[in-house]
Formats: structure tokens, sequence, C-alpha cells
């Protein structure tokens, strides 16, 4: 079977479908940034490519190529083509790629042909395929529309996104970045590389596209930055200017909020949970005993975040809010009690978070379109959905 290769016109259909990408790049290449869907099968490892690079820089690229070939022979190379046999007949729509679409993997491509599978390569490589994703990220910014659910921490904003999902194209920034957004916002995934999370968006957005004949898409309101990741400029100055949802809940219903998100939904209101039904001696006292270590390491985890923000938060407040958490911590560990998380969570809001949130929406002078409660919030956007 011919399988012509990938060209830049074919690279929406490749990522739509999720095609199963082999990367022959070296490891160190693959970790600074890959194309979603891929796994790293090198052809060359780190030592072998620099050497293979130092010999192209001093004697030119007949010399490179052959002092690969002499590196990957024999039992390396039988090797090597197992892993991307493996790989392919587990996966049999596999596409390859190396940096440019270069001597890498056409010598895969012609390797695998002559073990009698013929796989496509994508023309250019990654470095073609990542431009293809930036100018993604930014036709999106440029053509379509988008409506920002605003609002205080503990609003509601990402589980309101979560149930609209069904009558409107929605974009989690926070599942794709793996991370909430603020100091104590850290999922249990590391978060992706800058590269990755860039080109993870492109794919959403296009996916989007492919899925939806109608704007507007509904996002979250962001923060350039979320963790350690930050967002396109394109992107992000078109949130800026998009059309605003304010999502207003009290006080208390915003501390419910993210008590049940930092601390019923964790390793803290599961051991709670754990150390409740747990008999002894019975088969789960090792269970427990796992999720207890987790809690603790949570809120050793929401110690350290606390510190470093304690220098916005102000001395005072910082050591106030540090003792309720300690005290939150001894309740836990003697008496099997979580409900005191709420007392430091809720200065932590008033004190910190408020402040911050606010501010920035009244330097922004946001006029939103509709405020109200988030069951308010959804209700308007079903109406405007019905009446579009």
């Amino acid at each position: 079977m011919n399988n012509p290769n990938i060209d830049s016109d074919e690279l929406t259909a490749l990522f739509t479908a999720d095609t199963p990408l082999i990367d022959v790049r070296a490891p160190l290449e693959f970790i600074l940034g890959s194309l979603p869907g891929s796994v790293n099968l090198p052809i060359l490892n780190n030592e072998e490519r620099a050497l293979v690079g130092t010999t192209y820089k001093q004697q030119g690229s007949e010399a490179a190529v052959m002092l690969g070939h002499e590196m990957i022979s024999g039992q390396a190379k039988q090797d090597r083509l197992q892993q991307w046999l493996d790989f392919i007949r587990q996966h049999p729509r596999a596409v390859l790629y190396c940096f440019r679409g270069g001597k890498r993997s056409q010598i895969t491509q012609q390797w695998l042909k002559d073990a009698g599978v013929d796989r496509p390569l994508i023309i250019g490589g990654y470095k073609q395929a990542r431009q293809f994703l930036i100018n993604t990220i930014d036709r999106f910014s440029e053509n379509h529309t988008l409506l920002v659910i605003t609002g205080p921490t503990g609003s509601g904003k990402t589980q309101l996104i979560q149930e609209i999902r069904n009558s409107y194209p929605v974009l989690d920034i926070e599942a794709l970045a793996r991370h909430r957004g603020s100091a104590f916002g850290g999922m249990s995934l590391p978060q992706p590389t800058q590269i990755d999370f860039e080109n993870q968006l492109a794919v959403n957005l296009l996916k989007l596209k492919q899925n939806y004949l109608f704007d507007p898409v509904v996002v979250e309101d962001e923060s350039r930055h979320t963790g350690r990741v930050y967002l396109p400029a394109s992107f992000f100055e078109h949130m800026r200017s998009s059309e605003i949802i304010w999502v207003d809940e009290p006080l208390n219903t915003r501390v419910d909020n993210i008590f049940g998100d930092y601390i019923v939904a964790t390793p803290i209101g599961q051991a709670q949970q754990a150390r409740r039904n747990t008999q002894p001696l019975s088969s789960a006292t090792e269970i427990q005993e796992i999720l207890c270590q987790q809690a603790l390491l949570l809120f050793d985890k929401y110690a350290s975040a606390l510190q470093a923000i304690s220098k916005k938060l102000g001395g005072v407040r910082f050591q106030e809010v540090s003792q309720d958490l300690e005290n939150a911590r001894s309740s836990f560990v003697n008496r099997n009690e979580i409900q005191s998380n709420k007392i430091w969570i809720e200065k932590l809001v008033r004190y910190y978070y408020d402040p911050l949130y606010l501010g920035s929406l009244q330097r922004r002078q946001v006029n939103p379109c509709f405020k109200g409660s988030r069951q308010a919030a959804i209700d308007y956007l079903r109406a405007r959905k019905q009446y579009a």
C-alpha cells in the first residue's frame, strides 16, 4: 500500500484525527517539545546525535551520514526497527517525523519499507508542524469569537464551563495547563512544557473549528500565566477584548466550592473517609495509611504555597492564616476533622484573592453582558443559545 507523505495542507486532518506519531528525534529534542500524539522512538540517542552533529560541522553531510550508519547497524538497528514495528502493529495509522522531515525520518521510513511496512512522514517535520500550530492559534484569535467567564475565586467558573459544554463549544485552559492558575493550583500531573501547552491548545482549537459550526467559544477568564505556562499573545489579547459574563456568588458559597475542590476531593477528604470506614486489621488499613501520608504531604504543599505569597499577603495576615492552616492540619491528625480548613480558606479569599481579582477587573474596566449566580449564568447562556 502506498502512503504519500503528509504536507502542510493535511496537518489539520492529521491532528484532529488524533493520529499516532513516531518522533524519531533524540530524547533531548523530544523533552523540549513534541507534537500532540507523539511517542519518542529515536533513531539516534542523545550521544549519537551529538557525534553525528559534530561530524557534520567538521567533515560535512556525507561523513555524518556514514557515521550514523556505522553506529546504527547490526543489533542496534534491529532493536530500533523492532520498536517502530511494534508501535505500528499497535497503531497502524502511525506517521513519522524528525526535526525537518530530513535524513532521520527518511532513513526510518526506508528501513520500515525494507521490512515490509510503508508509513508516511511529515514533510518539513516538527519545524513545519510547529509553525502550522502557532499559525492556527493566531488565525483562530483573528477569526473566532470568545465568550469569557469571569468572577472571583471559588465562583464555580470551571464547573459552569463543564455544565454548558453540550450547548456551546468550550475551551478548558486550566485542564490543558494542568494547573488551576493560583499559587495553590498545582495538580497531580506535572505541567507541560510551554511548547507542548501551545501545541495542545492549537489542536484543541482545530477540533473546535471542526466539530462546531458556530461561535462563541466559551472560556474561563485567566491571567497570561497559568502556573509556569502562559497563553500566546494573540490569544490572550483576544480574551481580554472579548465579551464577558461575570459569575457572582456569595463568600460562603465560594468558600464551600474551594473546600470541596481543595479538601474534600483530595487525599485529605479521602483519608478522612477511609479513617471513618476502616475496621481494625482489615485489608483497607494499608490504603488508609497511604491516603493519610498523601494528605499530610498536601498540607505541606499548601503551607509552601502560602509561603510563596507571604509578602503580598503581609506579615501579620500571613502568620494568622499559617496558624489556621496548622490548626486544620492538627485537627485532621488528632480528630479526623476537616471542616476547620474553611477558616484559613475564607481568610485567604478575603485577604488575598478577592482584592487581587476584583482589583484586576476594575483596572480592566470590565463591563459584563451578564452578571449573576452560576445557575443564573447557565440559564442566561442557554436562553442566549436558544434565541441566537
